[in-house]
Protein backbone atom coordinates (compact mmCIF):
# COMPACT_ATOMS: atom_id res chain seq x y z
CA UNK A 1 0.00 0.00 0.00
CA UNK A 2 2.46 2.77 -1.44
CA UNK A 3 1.73 6.68 0.23
CA UNK A 4 2.27 8.90 -2.85
CA UNK A 5 1.75 11.17 -0.13
CA UNK A 6 0.82 11.11 3.52
CA UNK A 7 0.68 13.83 6.73
CA UNK A 8 -0.91 13.38 10.51
CA UNK A 9 -1.04 15.07 13.29
CA UNK A 10 -4.10 15.22 16.37
CA UNK A 11 -6.54 16.99 14.07
CA UNK A 12 -5.28 16.16 10.49
CA UNK A 13 -4.74 13.15 8.59
CA UNK A 14 -4.58 12.81 4.77
CA UNK A 15 -2.71 10.46 2.52
CA UNK A 16 -2.81 9.90 -1.63
CA UNK A 17 -2.34 5.70 -1.51
CA UNK A 18 -2.43 3.49 -4.45
CA UNK A 19 -2.79 -0.24 -4.11
CA UNK A 20 -1.32 -2.00 -7.30
CA UNK A 21 -3.26 -5.15 -6.61
CA UNK A 22 -6.12 -4.48 -4.58
CA UNK A 23 -6.80 -7.12 -1.87
CA UNK A 24 -9.82 -7.65 -0.21
CA UNK A 25 -8.65 -8.62 2.59
CA UNK A 26 -7.39 -5.15 3.28
CA UNK A 27 -11.18 -3.50 3.75
CA UNK A 28 -12.71 -4.69 6.41
CA UNK A 29 -15.51 -2.97 8.17
CA UNK A 30 -14.36 0.58 10.11
CA UNK A 31 -15.33 3.22 11.35
CA UNK A 32 -13.36 6.56 12.45
CA UNK A 33 -13.28 9.10 15.07
CA UNK A 34 -12.45 11.95 12.20
CA UNK A 35 -14.17 13.40 9.67
CA UNK A 36 -13.66 11.93 6.28
CA UNK A 37 -13.31 13.09 2.46
CA UNK A 38 -12.27 10.03 0.31
CA UNK A 39 -11.60 10.97 -3.31
CA UNK A 40 -11.97 7.99 -5.52
CA UNK A 41 -9.25 8.23 -8.36
CA UNK A 42 -9.34 4.94 -9.84
CA UNK A 43 -10.16 1.04 -9.59
CA UNK A 44 -13.16 -1.07 -9.48
CA UNK A 45 -15.40 -1.82 -6.24
CA UNK A 46 -18.21 0.09 -4.16
CA UNK A 47 -18.61 1.49 -0.29
CA UNK A 48 -20.69 0.40 1.55
CA UNK A 49 -21.69 2.88 4.26
CA UNK A 50 -24.28 1.84 6.79
CA UNK A 51 -26.60 -0.05 5.28
CA UNK A 52 -26.22 1.74 1.36
CA UNK A 53 -23.96 1.07 -1.17
CA UNK A 54 -22.65 3.25 -3.58
CA UNK A 55 -20.85 2.02 -6.74
CA UNK A 56 -17.88 4.13 -7.43
CA UNK A 57 -16.86 5.66 -10.54
CA UNK A 58 -13.52 7.78 -10.95
CA UNK A 59 -13.82 11.14 -9.65
CA UNK A 60 -16.60 10.39 -7.35
CA UNK A 61 -16.40 11.56 -3.60
CA UNK A 62 -17.78 10.45 -0.30
CA UNK A 63 -17.64 12.27 3.24
CA UNK A 64 -18.39 10.01 6.36
CA UNK A 65 -18.92 11.40 9.87
CA UNK A 66 -17.34 10.45 13.21
CA UNK A 67 -18.31 6.55 13.72
CA UNK A 68 -20.15 6.23 10.93
CA UNK A 69 -19.58 2.82 9.52
CA UNK A 70 -18.22 1.87 6.19
CA UNK A 71 -16.01 -1.35 4.45
CA UNK A 72 -15.05 -0.89 0.52
CA UNK A 73 -15.35 -3.86 -1.72
CA UNK A 74 -12.64 -3.84 -4.53
CA UNK A 75 -12.00 -5.95 -7.43
CA UNK A 76 -8.03 -6.97 -7.77
CA UNK A 77 -7.88 -6.11 -11.60
CA UNK A 78 -7.33 -3.54 -11.66
CA UNK A 79 -5.11 -0.67 -9.58
CA UNK A 80 -6.90 1.13 -6.78
CA UNK A 81 -6.10 4.59 -6.29
CA UNK A 82 -7.65 7.25 -4.19
CA UNK A 83 -6.96 10.33 -1.53
CA UNK A 84 -8.18 10.84 1.68
CA UNK A 85 -8.86 13.83 4.39
CA UNK A 86 -9.52 13.02 7.73
CA UNK A 87 -10.00 16.06 10.13
CA UNK A 88 -11.57 16.63 13.45
CA UNK A 89 -14.38 19.37 14.31
CA UNK A 90 -12.16 20.97 16.62
CA UNK A 91 -10.01 21.77 13.49
CA UNK A 92 -12.81 23.76 12.67
CA UNK A 93 -13.94 25.50 15.88
CA UNK A 94 -12.13 29.18 15.88
CA UNK A 95 -13.03 29.99 11.93
CA UNK A 96 -16.71 28.21 12.14
CA UNK A 97 -18.04 27.74 15.62
CA UNK A 98 -21.21 26.82 14.48
CA UNK A 99 -20.44 24.26 12.22
CA UNK A 100 -21.76 24.91 9.59
CA UNK A 101 -19.59 23.85 7.26
CA UNK A 102 -20.16 20.18 8.02
CA UNK A 103 -23.81 20.56 7.43
CA UNK A 104 -23.52 17.86 5.09
CA UNK A 105 -21.82 15.67 7.53
CA UNK A 106 -24.23 16.02 10.27
CA UNK A 107 -27.71 17.07 9.01
CA UNK A 108 -28.44 13.82 7.54
CA UNK A 109 -29.86 10.30 8.20
CA UNK A 110 -26.86 7.56 9.15
CA UNK A 111 -25.66 6.00 5.91
CA UNK A 112 -27.52 8.26 3.21
CA UNK A 113 -25.98 11.52 1.23
CA UNK A 114 -22.46 10.35 1.35
CA UNK A 115 -21.80 10.15 -2.03
CA UNK A 116 -21.25 13.00 -4.84
CA UNK A 117 -21.08 11.63 -7.87
CA UNK A 118 -18.65 13.37 -10.50
CA UNK A 119 -21.91 13.25 -12.85
CA UNK A 120 -22.91 15.48 -10.15
CA UNK A 121 -20.09 18.22 -9.98
CA UNK A 122 -19.31 18.63 -13.73
CA UNK A 123 -17.74 21.30 -13.24
CA UNK A 124 -14.98 19.95 -11.01
CA UNK A 125 -15.31 22.39 -8.43
CA UNK A 126 -15.03 19.67 -5.74
CA UNK A 127 -12.21 17.89 -7.29
CA UNK A 128 -10.62 20.96 -7.82
CA UNK A 129 -9.38 20.71 -4.29
CA UNK A 130 -7.47 17.51 -4.90
CA UNK A 131 -6.28 18.52 -8.18
CA UNK A 132 -1.97 18.75 -7.55
CA UNK A 133 -2.39 16.77 -4.63
CA UNK A 134 1.38 16.90 -3.66
CA UNK A 135 3.35 18.71 -0.95
CA UNK A 136 7.01 17.63 -1.92
CA UNK A 137 7.87 21.41 -2.15
CA UNK A 138 5.33 23.09 0.28
CA UNK A 139 6.85 24.66 3.29
CA UNK A 140 3.85 24.30 5.50
CA UNK A 141 1.86 20.89 4.38
CA UNK A 142 -0.69 21.31 7.72
CA UNK A 143 -1.70 24.88 6.09
CA UNK A 144 -2.43 24.04 2.38
CA UNK A 145 -3.94 21.36 3.56
CA UNK A 146 -6.27 22.99 5.63
CA UNK A 147 -6.80 25.66 2.68
CA UNK A 148 -7.97 22.59 0.48
CA UNK A 149 -9.96 21.37 3.33
CA UNK A 150 -11.89 24.64 3.49
CA UNK A 151 -12.34 25.26 -0.10
CA UNK A 152 -13.87 21.74 -0.68
CA UNK A 153 -16.07 22.37 2.65
CA UNK A 154 -17.62 25.83 1.23
CA UNK A 155 -18.27 24.56 -2.18
CA UNK A 156 -20.15 21.27 -0.48
CA UNK A 157 -22.02 23.43 1.57
CA UNK A 158 -23.26 25.62 -1.82
CA UNK A 159 -23.79 22.01 -3.32
CA UNK A 160 -26.24 20.77 -0.55
CA UNK A 161 -28.73 23.67 -1.49
CA UNK A 162 -29.60 20.52 -4.47
CA UNK A 163 -29.53 18.01 -1.79
CA UNK A 164 -27.00 16.00 -2.54
CA UNK A 165 -27.15 11.85 -3.39
CA UNK A 166 -29.73 10.55 -1.03
CA UNK A 167 -30.72 7.44 -1.91
CA UNK A 168 -34.31 5.63 -1.16
CA UNK A 169 -33.71 3.58 2.29
CA UNK A 170 -34.41 0.25 1.91
CA UNK A 171 -34.83 -3.10 4.61
CA UNK A 172 -31.59 -3.37 4.94
CA UNK A 173 -30.89 0.54 6.09
CA UNK A 174 -34.11 0.42 8.37
CA UNK A 175 -32.17 -3.16 9.96
CA UNK A 176 -28.93 -0.74 10.49
CA UNK A 177 -31.55 2.53 11.67
CA UNK A 178 -32.92 -0.12 14.12
CA UNK A 179 -29.98 -0.95 15.96
CA UNK A 180 -28.44 2.28 16.21
CA UNK A 181 -31.86 3.48 17.62
CA UNK A 182 -31.31 0.71 19.88
CA UNK A 183 -27.42 0.99 20.47
CA UNK A 184 -27.18 1.06 23.62
CA UNK A 185 -30.00 -1.21 25.00
CA UNK A 186 -30.05 -4.86 25.73
CA UNK A 187 -29.82 -5.34 22.26
CA UNK A 188 -29.06 -8.92 20.35
CA UNK A 189 -29.62 -10.81 17.32
CA UNK A 190 -32.51 -12.18 18.42
CA UNK A 191 -34.51 -9.15 19.50
CA UNK A 192 -33.77 -7.56 16.40
CA UNK A 193 -34.99 -10.50 14.38
CA UNK A 194 -37.98 -10.75 16.29
CA UNK A 195 -38.70 -6.64 15.88
CA UNK A 196 -38.19 -7.32 12.32
CA UNK A 197 -40.57 -10.25 12.07
CA UNK A 198 -37.41 -12.49 10.34
CA UNK A 199 -35.30 -16.13 11.29
CA UNK A 200 -31.77 -15.13 13.17
CA UNK A 201 -30.27 -16.66 9.94
CA UNK A 202 -32.29 -13.98 7.87
CA UNK A 203 -31.46 -11.44 10.28
CA UNK A 204 -27.54 -12.19 10.42
CA UNK A 205 -27.64 -12.64 6.94
CA UNK A 206 -29.31 -8.86 5.69
CA UNK A 207 -26.95 -7.28 8.77
CA UNK A 208 -23.92 -8.87 7.15
CA UNK A 209 -24.64 -7.71 3.81
CA UNK A 210 -25.79 -4.51 5.24
CA UNK A 211 -22.69 -3.27 7.00
CA UNK A 212 -20.11 -6.37 6.14
CA UNK A 213 -19.87 -7.46 9.52
CA UNK A 214 -21.70 -9.29 12.07
CA UNK A 215 -24.23 -7.32 14.23
CA UNK A 216 -22.59 -7.75 17.42
CA UNK A 217 -19.28 -6.87 15.89
CA UNK A 218 -20.75 -3.88 14.59
CA UNK A 219 -22.80 -2.95 17.47
CA UNK A 220 -19.37 -3.58 19.82
CA UNK A 221 -17.44 -1.02 17.40
CA UNK A 222 -20.27 1.55 17.71
CA UNK A 223 -20.24 1.65 21.88
CA UNK A 224 -16.42 1.39 22.18
CA UNK A 225 -16.35 4.26 19.68
CA UNK A 226 -18.69 6.41 22.06
CA UNK A 227 -17.39 5.20 25.14
CA UNK A 228 -14.08 6.47 24.12
CA UNK A 229 -15.31 9.74 22.74
CA UNK A 230 -17.03 10.31 26.55
CA UNK A 231 -13.57 9.36 28.42
CA UNK A 232 -12.10 11.82 26.20
CA UNK A 233 -14.42 14.70 27.43
CA UNK A 234 -14.05 13.66 31.38
CA UNK A 235 -16.45 10.72 32.01
CA UNK A 236 -15.47 8.23 33.94
CA UNK A 237 -14.36 4.81 32.26
CA UNK A 238 -16.78 3.09 34.52
CA UNK A 239 -19.83 5.68 33.68
CA UNK A 240 -19.14 5.48 29.79
CA UNK A 241 -19.26 1.53 30.59
CA UNK A 242 -22.39 1.44 31.25
CA UNK A 243 -23.99 4.15 29.66
CA UNK A 244 -22.41 2.44 26.31
CA UNK A 245 -24.54 -0.40 27.11
CA UNK A 246 -21.80 -2.60 28.29
CA UNK A 247 -22.93 -4.67 31.34
CA UNK A 248 -19.61 -6.08 32.83
CA UNK A 249 -16.47 -3.55 33.07
CA UNK A 250 -14.29 -6.32 33.05
CA UNK A 251 -14.99 -7.33 29.49
CA UNK A 252 -15.05 -3.81 28.77
CA UNK A 253 -12.06 -2.73 29.51
CA UNK A 254 -10.70 -6.00 27.56
CA UNK A 255 -12.49 -5.07 24.52
CA UNK A 256 -11.08 -1.19 25.22
CA UNK A 257 -7.64 -2.02 25.11
CA UNK A 258 -7.79 -4.57 22.24
CA UNK A 259 -9.61 -2.01 20.06
CA UNK A 260 -7.35 0.53 20.80
CA UNK A 261 -4.38 -0.51 22.31
CA UNK A 262 -4.01 0.87 25.25
CA UNK A 263 -6.76 1.03 28.48
CA UNK A 264 -9.46 3.36 29.44
CA UNK A 265 -7.81 5.52 31.78
CA UNK A 266 -4.85 6.37 29.53
CA UNK A 267 -7.47 8.26 27.27
CA UNK A 268 -9.07 10.02 30.28
CA UNK A 269 -8.88 13.84 30.13
CA UNK A 270 -5.74 14.83 32.96
CA UNK A 271 -6.17 17.51 35.03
Amino acid sequence: MPHLFSYRDSELYSHHTVDVVPLQTDHTMHAHELMEIFFFISGKGSYLVEGTAYPLQAGDILILREAEAHTLTISPDEPYERIAIHFSRSLLSVIDPHLRLLRPFLDRPLGQGNYYPAAMDPEGRLRAAFVGFSFDDVPDVRLNLIARLLLFLTTLDGLQQVGGHLPAPGQQSQLVAYVNEHLFEDISLQSVADHFYRSRSQTARLFQQATGSPLWEYVTLKRLMAARAMIQRGEPAGTACLACGFSDYSAFFRAYRSHFGHVPRQDAVQN
